[in-house]
């Protein structure tokens, strides 16, 4: 089923229950499969929490099921950062003109430990049982309201986090608040895939630059995570000439993020809302 709205939506609980529904049996199905892999399932579950908290001020069940959520994709979340870990090695690793950096992003990622190829069989388990739970749960969650007001409030609630969240990161530079304001970009940029078909020719550009923001802060925190695991693998100067392109690259990534989000966020949430209020009553009519 399709991670977006439906014209024929009877009310906001129902497209709550049918897209939440889907995502997470899409999750078990992963778990089932002869081929299981951490990365879709876990998109499964950050989808399902997107979409959760863009109905968050009229869903009273809100905090405990994001909460549930969160705790069954942490569970199976270990592989995962190792996998991405080596992929952020391999992009540093490429010749550029920062040879000695490269050379010893290749040094460390020979250094590393060989990845797991088995499945920790009871992690998946446990992942499987949480999440079944929950899915039986989803077919009485309920949304208070109806119409675009049922919507937009937590649109509008995440796009002013949001963008808050941009301008402390700015302000202080900071690891964490860069990380924190990543967290709040990919939950608007799920509501923007949610409401598309409101107006696709309008919101799928915005869907776009919306990705591409989050991949760029996301690479920015995967390159900080790589940073801090550095001195355990490399010697003091293979980790200095790694650790000066790493600063390099993440000072590159700050600065295309900070560029394109003070676009994406330059209009006030209200003024947003009442746009996309128009777009969606016309749509409805």
């Amino acid at each position: 089923m399709a991670y977006a709205i439906s014209r024929d939506e009877k009310s906001p609980s129902t497209m709550l229950r049918r897209v939440a529904r889907g995502e997470l049996k899409a999750a078990l199905r992963q778990v089932e499969s002869e081929s299981r892999s951490v990365h879709p399932l876990r998109k499964n579950i950050k989808k399902t929490r997107g979409l959760l908290r863009l109905f968050a001020p009229r869903f009273d069940d809100f905090p405990r099921e994001n909460k549930a959520l969160s705790e069954a994709a942490f569970g199976v979340s270990g592989m995962r950062d190792a996998e991405v870990m080596r992929a952020t090695l391999l992009r540093l690793g490429r010749e550029g003109p920062d040879l000695d950096g490269a050379a010893a992003a290749r040094a460390m990622l020979e250094a590393l430990r060989p990845l797991h190829t088995e499945i920790d069989a009871a992690a998946f388990s446990l992942f499987a049982e949480r999440i079944s739970e929950i899915r039986k749960r989803a077919k009485h969650w309920k949304v208070r309201g109806k119409g675009w007001p049922a919507y937009e409030d937590g649109l509008l609630a995440t796009l002013e986090d949001c963008r808050k969240r941009m301008k402390k990161a700015r302000a202080s530079g900071k690891n964490e608040d860069l990380h924190a304001w990543r967290t709040r970009v990919k939950q608007h940029w799920y509501h923007t895939r949610l409401l598309a078909p409101i107006w696709p020719e309008m919101l799928h550009p915005r869907e776009d630059a919306l990705d591409i923001l989050g991949e760029l802060v996301g690479d920015h925190h995967d390159l900080h995570v790589l940073a801090l695991a550095a001195p355990e693998h490399l010697a003091p100067e293979p980790r200095s000439a790694l650790t000066r392109l790493i600063e390099t690259e993440m000072t590159r990534l700050e600065s295309e993020a900070f560029a394109l989000g003070a676009r994406l966020f330059a209009e006030k949430p209200a003024a947003l809302g009442a746009r996309w209020g128009g777009w969606y009553r016309l749509w409805k009519a």
